[in-house]
């Protein structure tokens, strides 16, 4: 009998590789620590949130294959909220303002 975390041993080295992707990114794109960790800790918990919503979704259609209509309409119907309420509250950056460069 194998124990139970045996299969799932391949994903152990998830975490590592998540925190390090987010540090080389982040060293990329900033100079300072205090911004790089800050870009880090944000792009770790995207990357880790986008997986652990594919996990769920993955699981949730293999255990429950006769709904996947009805997990596909809700996965549309939520994506659709979400650009929705993002092109509403969507963050304001500099080079969209046009009196940035008299500034």
């Amino acid at each position: 009998m194998t124990p139970v975390f045996a299969s799932a041993s391949i994903y152990w080295d998830l975490p590592v590789l998540l925190v390090v992707f987010s540090l080389v990114y982040s060293a990329t794109r900033h100079d300072r620590w205090d911004r790089i960790l800050r870009e880090a800790l944000g792009w770790g918990l995207r990357v880790g949130g986008f997986l652990l919503v594919v996990g769920v979704a993955l699981y949730v259609a293999s255990s429950y294959p006769d709904y996947w209509p009805y997990l596909l309409g809700a996965a549309v119907v939520l994506t659709a909220a979400y650009m929705g309420v993002s092109a509403l509250l969507g963050r304001k950056h500099a080079a969209d303002d046009p009196n940035s460069a008299a500034k």
